[in-house]
């Protein structure tokens, strides 16, 4: 589950009509950043995510591969990513893998229009496959306003049964794949700087989920905020933003897809099934009243989620910058009661040597019924 995280960035200074002598380090960080847009680079890619949940739900993951990032000219950039996804519910007996590989584009449309594309595939060890991909536009209306809307494609990497699907040998899925749901994402937004230090954001869209003997479930979301720039700072410095936001977040569906029914890796008493048996739960695989669809997400009616954030970055693009972001809020869904919603991000790049940096991110939260926590590592090597 993912709240939205508003870049909002440095908001530009005062123009007092007076400019500050250039320093040599501003200049050779200049250079440093030029460099950097021009270079190509590879990367190794690790990231593994672990989650809490029952024997259906939960669904810790281990990925790992590489990326290239081809420049090609000062306007346009190429990737191509490979990466294998080992997915380890409980039960290692239940154990699935994917391979992915997924190519990009992105240019620049106009002087101030950008561009990016992606399209992929996933091959599991179901014997299925599935298509991602990806579109997006983002225009620069000023230097304190952007626009964008983002079409996109992607797998749903919540339960074994949503990410991967279940041939259940028994029951009314037998010897039919079930799950492997895919979501299909239409999103607009915007945001705005002020030249108080405030900036403000809004996003809204909908879609649909669908998967193998899972039908097609509409949702619908809107989010958005404000925030304000305490501190503002060039780069390289100890602190160079800190910012504090309120973000509104709300999204619903159409059905409740977050049941198992046919293919439940538990019985109707919570008592887990023998691999041979799978299918033979007994629970009713359709949506109905106290009984959730067949689907392995989570999607509540309403979700409605208000929360505080507060982020701060700093340090040097040379040896170690950080960034990091914590929020705290309430968050309320059909279904149950107002919660309390938290988590954190940080982020710590090291700069190694001049053409080489490794960025270490956490992740933890708590929205939605589960709490979730990632470990994402990127090793980059410039040439």
């Amino acid at each position: 589950m993912l709240i939205l995280v508003a870049d909002a960035g440095a908001q530009p200074q005062e123009n007092t009509g007076i400019q500050p002598p250039v320093r040599q380090q501003e200049i050779d960080r200049l250079k440093r950043q030029i460099d950097r847009d021009i270079r190509s680079s590879v990367e190794a890619i690790i990231d593994y995510h672990r989650e809490t949940g029952d024997l259906n739900n939960r669904l810790d993951f281990f990925r790992y591969g590489g990326r290239l990032n081809l420049k090609l000219g000062s306007s346009a950039g190429f990737q191509l990513t490979g990466s294998r996804t080992d997915y380890m519910p409980i039960s290692s007996g239940f154990g699935e893998h994917g391979i992915n590989m997924t190519a990009g584009l992105q240019t620049n449309l106009a002087e101030s229009t950008e561009a990016h594309i992606e399209a992929g595939a996933t091959r599991f060890s179901t014997d299925t496959t599935t298509i991602n991909a990806l579109a997006s536009v983002t225009r620069n209306v000023s230097d304190q306003s952007r626009v964008y809307v983002t079409a996109s494609r992607s797998n749903i990497e919540e339960s074994l049964l949503s990410a991967v699907g279940i041939r259940p040998l028994a029951g009314p899925f037998a010897g039919q794949l079930v799950g492997r749901v895919m979501e299909n994402r239409f999103v607009a937004g915007a945001s705005w700087r002020l030249p108080i230090g405030l900036d403000i954001f809004g996003e809204g869209g909908a879609g649909n989920r669908a998967g193998s003997n899972v039908p097609s479930n509409f949702f619908k979301t809107v989010s958005g905020g404000a925030g304000y720039s305490i501190v503002a700072r060039p780069d390289d410095e100890p602190l160079t933003l800190l910012r504090a936001a309120y973000e509104f977040n709300y999204f619903g569906f159409n059905e409740d897809r977050f049941g198992f029914g046919g293919a439940s890796l538990l019985s109707r008493t919570g008592s887990p099934v023998a691999s041979t048996r799978i299918g033979a739960d007994r629970i009713f695989p359709n949506p109905a009243a106290a009984n959730p669809g067949v689907g392995g997400y989570f999607s509540p009616a309403n979700f409605v989620g208000n929360i505080f954030r507060a982020e701060a970055r700093g340090g040097s693009e040379d040896s170690v910058s950080y960034s990091i972001s914590g929020f705290l809020g309430s968050q309320n869904y059909t279904g149950a009661s107002r919660r309390l919603a938290s988590g954190l991000s940080a982020t710590v790049t090291f700069g190694l040597t001049e053409r080489l940096s490794l960025p270490v991110t956490y992740l933890i939260d708590n929205v939605g019924p589960f709490t979730q926590q990632s470990l994402y590592t990127r090793l980059a090597v410039r040439f």
